[in-house]
């Protein structure tokens, strides 16, 4: 997909501008809107759009923003639900989810992905309504769903659900963990740094290190995509959840225009009312790595939506253990002694989640 940025101009910058306009983030009136100009005023709707949705706020319309711009336009009601393949998405889907999960029939992650747990859910639901259980959302279904949420305190019962599956225990040993190398160059470097590192090819190079002391831990190890190859995120979390693997490991690199931005940060799904308890403890295990052992700055834990968090059924901590536009930063990336202690960093704290240690802020 072609990106849209400050300076694009045409009828797909009129597109997004329209969306943006109907989920509330630009004006009708604005100038930028009226000359179809991705101006300022676009870039800052676009990046509060952006951090709302829990996407990464640079201002630019890829693919994730993109997507996410279509599935805010939908909304309850507005068409049938059902299980499909590819699977329907959509915030009348993730409204769907939360209404579900608020009522105590367990939908799963509140991520706007029609999936079998949400038709599951849908079928007890309309079971207890008096309503034929076909797990398809029309108009019986939602209004009863509006009926009854009117009477419901907005809480869920997705985390405690996955709460109640039991902490991970007794140790890393045999356990299924996917690590992923974020980007794929070529054509995908990621952000590159002012001595030419490429953020796709210094995760990979971690990648490498941490798959080769976790098995040391007698882990079970699987890649989601081999070195200087490219998979979408979507292709990616796909991969996770077809093999199954308990746990999702995603390396990339954090980036700045301030070139003194520097630090280590870690992210997990979260959004609205929910967030990934087993993601949250174990992303702050890791954070509290990086800081300690590696001297680094703590950009703290953060909830996040992108693809690789939000499409998957497991946990999945997004870990970025340094700025690659930072100059001293990029150039511990380049060394070797640093790739392997951020490597000791993540394996260490894998081990403490599948040993059921809880996380300090817990």
């Amino acid at each position: 997909m072609k990106l849209f940025r400050k300076g694009s101009q045409g009828r797909e910058v009129k597109d997004i501008q329209s969306r943006l306009i109907a989920a509330g983030f630009l004006s009708e009136s604005s100038e930028d809107a009226a000359s179809g100009t991705f101006g300022d005023e676009t870039d800052r709707a676009v990046r509060a759009f952006q951090q709302h949705r829990g996407l990464i706020a640079d201002g630019i319309v890829g693919p994730d923003t993109w997507r996410s711009l279509v599935e805010a336009s939908r909304t309850l009601g507005g068409r049938y639900l059902y299980l499909h393949e590819p699977p329907l998405r959509g915030d009348d889907v993730e409204d769907l989810k939360r209404r579900l999960n608020s009522l105590g029939f367990y939908s799963g992650k509140e991520n706007g992905i029609f999936n079998h747990s949400a038709a599951i859910a849908v079928e007890q639901f309309q079971r207890n309504s008096g309503l034929f259980p076909d797990g398809i959302v029309g108009t019986n279904t939602v209004e009863a769903l509006l009926r009854l949420s009117r009477v419901t305190k907005p809480t869920s019962v997705a985390s405690v659900r996955e709460s109640e599956k039991g902490l991970p225990e007794g140790g890393i040993e045999g356990r299924r963990i996917m690590l992923d190398a974020g980007h794929g160059y070529p054509p995908d470097p990621g952000v590159i740094g002012s001595k030419g590192l490429r953020e796709s090819e210094v995760a990979e190079r971690i990648v490498e290190r941490l798959g080769a002391t976790l098995l040391e831990s007698q882990a079970s190890i699987t890649y989601s995509r081999r070195r200087g190859e490219f998979l979408s995120e979507q292709e990616r979390a796909a991969e996770a959840n077809e093999q199954g693997v308990e746990l999702v490991l995603s390396i990339h690199l954090n980036s700045s225009p301030d070139p003194n931005a520097g630090g280590a940060s870690c992210y997990y799904f979260g959004r609205g009312n929910y967030r990934s308890p087993y993601g949250y403890r174990l992303a702050n295990h890791i954070q509290d790595e990086l800081v300690e052992e590696l001297d680094r700055q703590d950009c703290r834990t953060h909830e996040m939506a992108v693809p690789i968090l939000s499409d998957t059924r497991m946990p999945v901590v997004m870990i970025e253990p340094a700025f690659i536009t930072n100059p001293v930063e990029e150039a511990l990336l380049a060394s070797d002694d640093f790739i392997a202690r951020a490597a000791a960093c993540v394996a260490n704290a894998a081990g403490k989640y599948f040993s059921g240690v809880k996380a300090r802020v817990e």
